[in-house]
Formats: structure tokens, C-alpha cells, sequence
């Protein structure tokens, strides 16, 4: 019963990681939730929502995610909860941490321990400005280092695999290798 999530910064190529995989494991695709929120709400990315909407959005991503996950037994994933963790820390850096971040956490731990597998993908190539998410490379080394971090955080180190290709087909040979010896 795979549940994998395909984890990383933005512009790192999962969101084609997933849609390539998940035909050939025969899995169903569980697209990015805050790009498909968003789209549903009418903004063109994230940063459109007003500010005192940001916390209440990132609580509907998750929850929506864990429902999304919920429905399905077999599942590939373009990020997850723990991406909504990282997302989370990484936007409340400048507030003070609250009740609510720490409800947040345990949700997004709870749901990151029943991923069978995690592919962690590095930035290894310049990323493309899509519209919708940020391509700074500074905040895309946050996110990226933020990421590891989540990962050890939640003792997931033993079901995550770290891309090393930058091609498509080298990743799917890589992924298939792992996944056939796990």
C-alpha cells in the first residue's frame, strides 16, 4: 500500500515526478493542494490572499490534504503535509510561534508518519517562473534546508530517498530502483 510523498522546494520538478510516476506504479496523482485552493478561491497565487486570510488558507491546505489522502488507500503526492509544516515555519518566522502552530505541527506529524515513502527532491537545476511560486533562490534554500530539517524532525529519514538526477528518465530509473528494494 504506497502512500509516497514527493517532497522539495518549488520549481524542482515534482509536480512532473508525479505526473510521470504515477501511471507507471499504477498510483493514483494527488495534485498540489494550495495551487488547486488557490485556483478554486480566484487568486492567481498565494501571495493574493490578504494577510489576515495567510493563517486560515495554510489551516484549509492541510486539512484538505489529510482529507485528499484520507479518501485514498495507494497514493503518489506533489507535496504534503509535511511540505504544509515547512510552509507553515517558514511563514511564521516573523510572528510568534502560537497554540495554533503547535496544533499545526502535530497535524502535520500525525499525517507524515503514514507516507510509506518520501522522495526528496534537491534544487539541481535553475528553477522556472511558472506564475504561481516563488523562485528566489534564497527563500528556495530556506525551503529546501527547512525540508531536510522537517524530515529528521518527524523520524522519517528511514523511508526517504534523495534524488540525485537532474533528467526525468534518470529519476524515474533512480525512484523505481529504491522503491523495487523497499
Amino acid at each position: 500500500m504506497p502512500r509516497i510523498l514527493v517532497t522539495g522546494s518549488g520549481s524542482v520538478g515534482k509536480t512532473t515526478l508525479v505526473n510521470s510516476l504515477a501511471p507507471e506504479l499504477s498510483l493514483h496523482a494527488i495534485d498540489e493542494t494550495a495551487r488547486a485552493l488557490c485556483a478554486r478561491l480566484g487568486y492567481a497565487q498565494m501571495g493574493d490572499i490578504a494577510e489576515n486570510e495567510q493563517e486560515h488558507f495554510k489551516i484549509k491546505v492541510l486539512s484538505e490534504q489529510i482529507a485528499r489522502e484520507g479518501e485514498l488507500e495507494n497514493f503518489i503526492t506533489d507535496r504534503g503535509a509535511l511540505d504544509c509544516w515547512v510552509l507553515w515555519q517558514r511563514w511564521q518566522l516573523c510572528k510568534a510561534m502560537t497554540f495554533t502552530s503547535e496544533a499545526y505541527y502535530k497535524m502535520a506529524l500525525a499525517q507524515s508518519n503514514k507516507y510509506t515513502h518520501i522522495i526528496f527532491v534537491p534544487p539541481l537545476f535553475a528553477p522556472i517562473d511558472d506564475g504561481f511560486r516563488w523562485i528566489d533562490k534564497d527563500y528556495l534554500n530556506q525551503i529546501d534546508r527547512m525540508t531536510k530539517l522537517a524530515i529528521y524532525d518527524f523520524g522519517l529519514q528511514n523511508r526517504t530517498y534523495t534524488i540525485q538526477e537532474s533528467s526525468l528518465e534518470g529519476r524515474l530509473w533512480e525512484i523505481k530502483n529504491w522503491l523495487s528494494k523497499t
